[in-house]
């Protein structure tokens, strides 16, 4: 296993993934910023639903926003990713639109339908097409700065969200929720840049050679397991498998009985919030005694701060750190999307 140092990461981090992540605390003040004087022209006593387009990593802070005001939000959400939205999308609904680019094929289609269906829109990008459309028909957006990866943009696409959600009043936390998780992001981003010992990079090297299992609950840390997911994947090329508790107590907790030929391949990591339902706390600890002779390891991952939206950020922060230290030890550059960009380039040959 190679020794994380300054000249290894410089020799296979030839984008700069480092710097966006080291860089990440300013872009979550930037976001709050750009969003501090939001005006929406939105009517807020029409809407019944609320309808998320977007994909990838464009669609993760639709996720984790949904996920964030599961308890406040008076109205049904759904994040869509797909060219077709459902027929309930109305003159009643929200669509608020994420594409990074504004060019997202899935994300337009989709728009275009909400739009047909007389649905309000928001756009959420840093240009594009996406910009277009809402200048030429008159609907509202947040422009928000690009140039980078969408995974690595997801202060500048959540806090959009954020401000969005609580405008319209379907919020239980205040602004004060965004500047706590500013300052928790810049102290433990200081943390994690330090090669020499972090939490990161220890969890990097556990997890070298095995195929990461993400398990949570299926409320809030849901979007949050995803981002684990995503992150190991896109930076650091490995598959990563997850699922959500209760759920997995009723099938996939079985499927651990025929894994002979993956003892010792597998580690499972299990994250954790003080706002899980007890009986979830209590069913991830018998997970872990049933599971714990077929792992190669098992790491059980609380959140920290005290706003919800801390201990949310606090996991996904520790995610992306993760995953790019772990792109290091397998001496893979994290910021190609080598397969992604291939895929594209057939579709667009069709």
């Amino acid at each position: 296993m190679p020794k994380i140092t300054k000249s290894h990461i410089e020799a296979h981090d030839s984008e700069n993934m480092w710097d966006l992540l080291t860089g990440f605390p300013d872009q979550w003040k930037e976001a709050i910023a750009i969003t501090e004087s939001l005006s929406l022209s939105v009517e807020a006593d029409r809407i019944k639903n609320i309808c998320f387009v977007g994909m990838g990593g464009s669609a993760i802070g639709a996720d984790l926003i949904r996920a964030y005001s599961y308890n406040s939000c008076p109205h049904p959400v759904q994040v869509i990713r797909h060219y077709d939205i459902p027929n309930w999308v109305n003159e009643d609904t929200l669509c608020i639109i994420c594409s990074f680019s504004g060019n997202t094929e899935e994300t337009l289609s989709a728009a275009l339908q909400a739009q047909q269906q007389s649905a309000q829109l928001i756009a959420v990008t840093s240009g594009g097409d996406l910009i277009v459309r809402a200048t030429q028909k008159d609907f509202d957006y947040i422009k928000i700065p690009g140039g980078m990866p969408p995974r690595a943009a997801l202060g500048y696409s959540f806090v959009p969200l954020f401000r969005i959600f609580q405008q319209l009043g379907y919020l239980d936390e205040t602004s004060e929720a965004l500047t706590e998780t500013a300052h928790y992001l810049k102290q433990r981003g200081r943390i994690f840049a330090n090669t020499d010992d972090n939490e990161a990079l220890t969890l990097a090297e556990d997890l070298v050679d095995t195929l990461p299992v993400i398990y949570s609950d299926s409320t809030i840390m849901e979007p949050v397991n995803l981002r684990w997911r995503g992150q190991f994947e896109e930076n650091a090329k490995t598959l990563a498998y997850g699922n959500t508790l209760p759920e997995m107590n009723h099938n996939e907790i079985v499927g651990w009985d025929q894994i002979v030929h993956l003892t010792g391949r597998l580690s499972v990591v299990m994250l954790r919030d003080r706002d899980d339902h007890p009986k979830v706390r209590q069913r991830m600890h018998i997970v872990e005694e049933l599971i714990e002779d077929q792992v190669s390891s098992i790491h059980v991952l609380s959140t920290r701060g005290e706003s919800r939206l801390t201990r949310m950020f606090s996991l996904i922060q520790l995610a992306d750190w993760t995953s790019f230290y772990l792109a290091m030890l397998n001496g893979v550059d994290p910021t190609p999307i080598a397969k992604i960009d291939l895929l594209k380039r057939k579709l667009s040959e069709l």
